[in-house]
């Protein structure tokens, strides 16, 4: 939901970076990067689009969708991992999307049809790009995570999106019990914004939204790293864990990495823990990119 200081990529594996540059260069083609390019008639309709030089159309995708809470946030909060993966190799299309207030009717339905729009607008660009068009890799924190989940597992109607990457990911939305370990003034404060409908302890008088809203009840899951702080006090670990077994009972590919004694935005985490979590994400990128 909202998030607290980011989790930073600190190294890169020098032999993954050569082989994954190696793998996907092209000389001909330079380094784009275009920032604040309008993919839609919104002011919030903006994306950053940065592609390695070399690039060729095989070469892995990553887009990035904010945190904060799904009122707040902006693209440059996940520039931290913007250039880490440019620097491993991989092109990175970070994007915006309208945010939710009370009473200004935006809210998870009009957040997937903004994503939906900017699939839309980087498919219909990517000759011109030199990039792929399909076998996407989603990665998202927080509110982000929620958004990246819940598009690639109901509203993929493409079927672009190969698989997801999530940072304190909410899945649960529709029971409190879900939430063991969550602040009650976050809940009530947030989880509104995302519906539009009020929030209630009880389930038998949450509306049906919250559970349409929930990725965890979804028709069509994709392979999915969950990362989560084992101390989140924001959404606890238990909506990654529950979104696991989830996977695991519909036998889709899943990884599950607990940062240990980390917080809703990894803080916490050891250089080394964070190095291998570096190495494990960049090999689930060129794994899930290949056609």
């Amino acid at each position: 939901m909202m998030k607290r200081r980011r989790f930073e990529l600190i190294a890169i594996s020098l032999f993954l970076l050569s082989a994954t540059i190696g793998c996907f260069a092209d000389s001909k083609k330079k380094e784009l990067r275009s920032h604040d390019i309008a993919y839609g008639k919104d002011a919030l309709h903006k994306m950053d689009v940065d592609l390695i030089a070399g690039r060729t159309p095989q070469t892995p995708l990553v887009i990035l969708i904010h945190g904060g809470g799904w009122m707040a946030g902006d693209k440059k909060d996940a520039y931290f991992m913007r250039d880490g993966l440019l620097a491993a190799g991989i092109n990175v299309i970070n994007i915006n999307y309208r945010l939710a207030s009370p009473g200004n009717n935006i809210h998870y339905k009009e957040m997937m049809a903004d994503i939906d729009e900017a699939l839309s607008f980087i498919r219909a660009n990517a000759k011109k790009w030199n990039i792929r068009d399909s076998r996407f890799i989603f990665w998202g924190g927080s509110a982000g995570a929620h958004l990246a989940l819940l598009y690639a597992y109901r509203y993929d109607k493409q079927d672009v999106i190969s698989s997801v990457i999530t940072l304190g990911a909410p899945t649960v939305l529709d029971t409190f019990f879900s939430m063991e370990g969550a602040k009650p003034q976050d809940v009530e404060r947030l989880l509104p914004l995302v519906t539009g409908k009020p929030w209630s302890y009880d389930p038998s008088k949450l509306a049906r939204e919250y559970k349409d809203a929930s990725p965890y009840y979804s028709p069509n899951y994709k392979p999915t790293m969950l990362i989560h702080g084992e101390a989140d006090d924001i959404v606890p670990v238990g909506q990654s864990r529950m979104m696991q077994q989830k996977l695991k009972d519909e036998n889709v590919a899943d990884t599950l990495i607990i940062i240990p004694g980390g917080g809703h935005g990894g803080e916490g985490a050891s250089q080394e823990f964070s190095h291998r979590l570096n190495i494990a994400m960049l090999e689930w990128i060129i794994k899930y990119s290949q056609n």
